[in-house]
């Protein structure tokens, strides 16, 4: 790079302790690349840039016995003793071909560690046009057309349908966009992801109702984290009790307490939901369960399942509710 420097001054321009381990300097080069390279920072910044490339090629062709001798002192020009010049090559001896395989190799090892140095300059290249290449595909996606995003959200590849959501979150929700949603959550089952995304848009009330009843015909396919999440995002809204009703039928006991918390109707879960829900022992379902049926008029046929849980249950907690019901409608 026609920059020569001292391998002290070389730690110092990377910004690391002298003697550093390698993957630190390999590190700091990194990061110091990507904000001083001048396709980043300017023509301005070329020189710069020239320095620091130069002092890490120093440091990893550097041994480390060089290194080591580095840390104790600098390394003196060469100076001449005396004499006619060039009187010290006539007296030096010829070294032993010991010495002279170990050179070869020296030179060899410096050899891989320039062509790793340039791979790394390429992995910091690659990484910066990537940058670039990103950016540029965000700008383009704020400017796209709802048409474009419609034929987007309607990709097989999740991984475009993401990016088409994620371009929605910054301008308002169009009609047509908005159906084409209604029509993904009908064809994939929604991922976390997916959820995360849709929940984050910017809906009138009657398109948030329009997001909710799609999601409610997914139900079972819905992770317990995405239930969750739905299950508080449907808090006001005019399907809440047709989301919440849907939500019983998750197989995660979680999301069942969850939605059973939140259930404000006056009428009981249907007969099926009912039945479902009274042959689990889980006492994290049972016990929101049996706080609803305290206060509604529990069906005949549910009586005797109620007394059992009163009287055998392993929940205390499960065991002092279901026997206030039967207390208080006389079921004894």
């Amino acid at each position: 790079m026609g920059v020569l420097l001292e391998l002290t001054d070389c730690f110092e321009i990377l910004g690391v302790q002298p003697g550093a381990h390698l993957r630190e300097v390999r590190s700091a080069f990194r990061r110091l690349a990507l904000s001083c390279h001048p396709d980043v920072a300017g023509p301005q910044t070329a020189k710069q840039f020239e320095t620091i490339a130069a002092a890490y090629a120093q440091l990893k062709s550097a041994t480390p016995a060089q290194i080591s001798e580095s840390l104790k002192k600098k390394k003196s020009k060469s100076t001449f003793d005396g004499g006619a010049p060039f009187s010290w090559q006539k007296n030096s001896p010829r070294k032993p071909k010991s010495e002279q395989r170990e050179e070869r190799a020296r030179e060899q090892e410096r050899s891989k560690r320039v062509r790793d140095l340039l791979l790394e300059k390429a992995m910091v290249e690659a990484e910066l046009s990537l940058a670039r290449i990103i950016e540029k595909a965000a700008r383009k996606d704020e400017r796209s057309a709802p048409a474009a995003l419609t034929k987007r959200l309607l990709s097989t590849h999740p991984g475009v349908r993401l990016l088409a959501l994620g371009a929605l979150a910054r301008q308002p929700l169009h009609k047509s966009v908005s159906a084409s949603l209604m029509e993904m959550i009908r064809l994939w089952p929604p991922d976390d992801d997916t959820v995360e995304h849709l929940l984050l848009l910017d809906y009138s009330a009657e398109q948030k109702g329009d997001v909710l009843t799609a999601l409610g015909t997914r139900v079972a396919l819905l992770s317990e984290t995405s239930a969750l999440a739905v299950v508080r995002w449907a808090v006001q809204s005019p399907v809440k009790a047709s989301i919440v009703a849907k939500m019983l039928s998750h197989p995660s006991p979680r999301v069942i307490a969850h939605a059973l918390s939140r259930w404000t109707q006056k009428e009981l879960p249907d007969d099926l939901t009912l039945i479902r829900l009274l042959k689990r022992e889980e006492d994290e379902v049972l016990i929101p369960l049996l706080r609803i049926l305290k206060d509604r008029k529990l069906p005949v046929w549910a009586s005797g399942r109620v007394r059992m849980l009163a009287e055998i249950h392993t929940s205390p907690a499960v065991r002092v509710w279901a026997r206030s019901i039967v207390r208080a409608q006389n079921l004894v």
